[in-house]
């Protein structure tokens, strides 16, 4: 994104030493007046948000404060970082929103004049699933000799912070925020029914999400998705839950987290699918037979990612155990009888003729 804008704050600062900001050495820290935060003094409020997302989020977003090149003399005592954290943020309007606050309430300036402080997202504590935003803003702190009535330095010092984000034209244009869209993904799954038996049978599978901190917390849910007819399976499949159930027949299909306003599933969570109460089939998971009729543990990846194929979508077969095929018997059942028959009264015939002669 990389826009820039200004904060602007109409906060006072007095600085009781006599004689400070005139070409001296920094004064002890001063006391502020005002900030951009109702009650609280020389603070400076920051909000991050996170869009996309449907279930609670876990994350912790850095950010360094810098004095820009160019300032007109040295800051001791400003901030140098500062962090927001969220735990299980609670989600209104699909997204999640925390905010921190920037004391400048220790800063010290050696110069009069304007003081520049950029302030970037540094870092994500996962910026896969939570993308850094690369915005960089602006806090202004304007160092000017305070004047009594007569308009005569008294000493002391007025210092005017920034009071809200404007723009380039120092328009007010809003609050001062970080944000960036959630990467979410989905997995899916296809069914197929072989060894000539009826395709139309509804086959139960479990899909099973364990939890993954940080990323799929116990209880967060996905939305199914069902293109099939069979009834009973869940709407929607919850973490750490044992009852994910959904019914499949031949040539549906299943998506979990496709509906992105629904609830996606975060990039790097483990799942797995298993046949459930069909023990006269074999189990086939991308074309590999299960002895446990439970496919391998595959990891979510980005829809964009070029393993999304392999690791997010999983070919189901179903297979008539070894033996015989009791679906063609039935099918051929009545004509071997007919020809039995037939076969009989023909012998007994022949026998017959043979009697009379």
């Amino acid at each position: 994104m990389n826009k820039i804008s200004k904060i602007t704050v109409a906060s006072v600062i007095s600085v009781a030493a006599a004689g400070a900001f005139f070409g001296g050495n920094a004064s002890a820290a001063a006391t502020c007046e005002g900030g951009n935060i109702s009650g609280q003094d020389c603070k400076m409020r920051i909000t991050r948000e996170v869009t996309n997302v449907s279930n609670p989020v876990t994350n912790t977003f850095s950010y360094t404060i810098t004095a820009a090149s160019g300032n007109p003399g040295t800051v001791t005592g400003a901030p140098a970082s500062a962090s927001i954290a969220m735990s299980a943020e609670a989600i209104s309007g699909g997204k999640a929103t925390k905010t921190a606050d920037i004391d400048f309430s220790g800063a010290t300036f050696s110069e009069l004049g304007d003081y520049y402080f950029e302030v970037r997202e540094s870092a994500s504590g996962d910026a896969t699933n939570y993308p850094k935003d690369d915005s960089v803003y602006r806090i202004i702190a304007s160092v000017r000799a305070a004047l009594d009535a007569n308009n005569v330095p008294t000493g002391d010092q007025v210092i005017t912070f920034a009071a809200n984000m404007v723009n380039a034209n120092d328009v007010k244009s809003g609050d001062y925020v970080f944000t960036s869209g959630a990467e979410r993904t989905y997995i899916q799954a296809t069914h197929k029914t072989t060894g000539n038996m009826s395709k139309d049978e509804c086959f139960k599978y479990a899909i099973n999400i364990p939890a993954v901190a940080g990323k799929a917390v116990a209880g967060d849910k996905y939305v199914v998705e069902n293109s099939g007819t069979c009834t009973g399976g869940v709407e929607e499949i919850t973490v750490g839950s044992d009852s994910n159930f959904v019914y499949l027949k031949s040539g549906d299909t299943v998506s979990v987290g496709l509906v992105r306003a629904g609830g996606q599933i975060p990039v790097g969570v483990d799942y797995t699918i298993a046949l459930v109460d069909h023990s006269d089939y074999d189990a086939y998971f991308d074309e590999t037979l299960s002895s446990t009729k439970v496919s391998p543990s595959k990891t979510t990846v980005a829809q964009t990612s070029a393993s999304f194929d392999s690791s997010n979508k999983t070919a189901l077969r179903a297979d008539k155990s070894a033996g015989l095929n009791t679906g063609i018997l039935l099918n051929i059942f009545p004509f071997a009888l007919l020809i039995a028959i037939a076969g009989a009264g023909t012998v007994f015939m022949v026998k017959k003729k043979q009697n009379v002669k």
